[in-house]
């Protein structure tokens, strides 16, 4: 089952087809002849939009296992991609002009794009502290993608300048890789961040989904709800939402949601509606789902 190392591998490939989505979709359009900021501002949204649309169905396909919840990550991270992308490169190109046509305008251009890819994905889950630790993880991950996909165009164009038909071939290859890079990027790194800054992380260790990894940041809720963050289908005594662990001060607490087979901490029995603070090492069992908090 999914644990973090393939989480963010399989972020990774989703990313990776995003961003040939993009190169496939941006080329369809020939916006050497439009002007700059129009050209600054499709191109930004359309690979904000093609990657936006591929990591957040990846977050459905890896944790969920469900279409609908594939659906609609897919529609969320693409209407967050859009937005980004389209501001992020909109500035990145004003830079472009202020710099005298250096690269370090569109770089940042690259790195605004992740910086606000992380951060609206973690507001769309409601969760300030994933929007935080994802906006580090989107500059980064800006940063990294964005060289390379500027290095690789520059550095090979230049290579086959003296050859003027196989330059415009060269390009178009080097464009669909790099574009390929930065997505990968920003689908490991925005997640790969969230993971190494999170205090806690919960796994199944038995039951429904065993092997799943879910960071704790602000609150989890677990259930056989496929809107839960940690979802258990498949067990009838587990609740839609059945219990919820969150984080206050640096400690963490669960809950029983006035589920009808009730949650147990370390088998003892959790009243219904009590929080109860538990240390790293705990195991929460519900149904014939054991869950550990890391």
């Amino acid at each position: 089952m999914m644990n973090k190392t393939k989480q963010i591998y399989y972020n990774a490939i989703f990313g990776a087809i995003g961003g040939l989505l993009a190169w496939q979709f941006v080329g369809l359009f020939a916006t050497g002849g439009w002007p700059l900021t129009m050209a600054n501002l499709f191109i930004g949204a359309g690979v904000g939009l093609c990657i936006g649309f591929t990591t957040g169905a990846a977050t459905g396909f890896v944790n969920k296992l469900a279409l609908r919840r594939v659906l609609i990550g897919a529609v969320k991270g693409a209407l967050v991609g859009l937005v980004s992308g389209a501001a992020g490169m909109m500035i990145g190109g004003l830079l472009f002009v202020l710099s005298g046509g250096g690269f370090h305008g569109r770089l940042l251009g690259w790195m605004l794009l992740g910086l606000l890819l992380g951060l609206g994905t973690g507001l769309v889950a409601r969760s300030p502290l994933r929007a935080s630790y994802g906006a580090v993880g989107g500059v980064v991950a800006g940063a990294i993608g964005g060289l390379l996909y500027e290095l690789m165009t520059q550095v090979f164009a230049q290579q086959a300048a003296a050859d003027a038909a196989g330059m415009d071939n060269v390009q178009m290859i080097m464009s669909a890789a790099g574009l390929m890079l930065l997505g990968a990027c920003l689908g490991a790194l925005i997640p790969m961040a969230v993971t190494l800054l999170a205090q806690g992380r919960l796994r199944v260790l038995s039951g429904p989904r065993t092997g799943l990894e879910v960071d704790v940041l602000d609150a989890v809720t677990m259930g056989s709800y496929d809107g839960c963050e940690l979802h258990l289908p498949g067990d009838k005594a587990i609740a839609r939402k059945h219990a919820r662990v969150y984080r206050q001060n640096r400690r963490f607490f669960v809950t029983d949601l006035d589920s009808a087979n009730g949650t147990r901490i370390n088998g003892t029995a959790l009243k219904p509606g009590d929080a109860v603070q538990v240390e790293k090492g705990a195991k929460i069992e519900m149904g014939t789902a054991v869950v550990e908090l890391m």
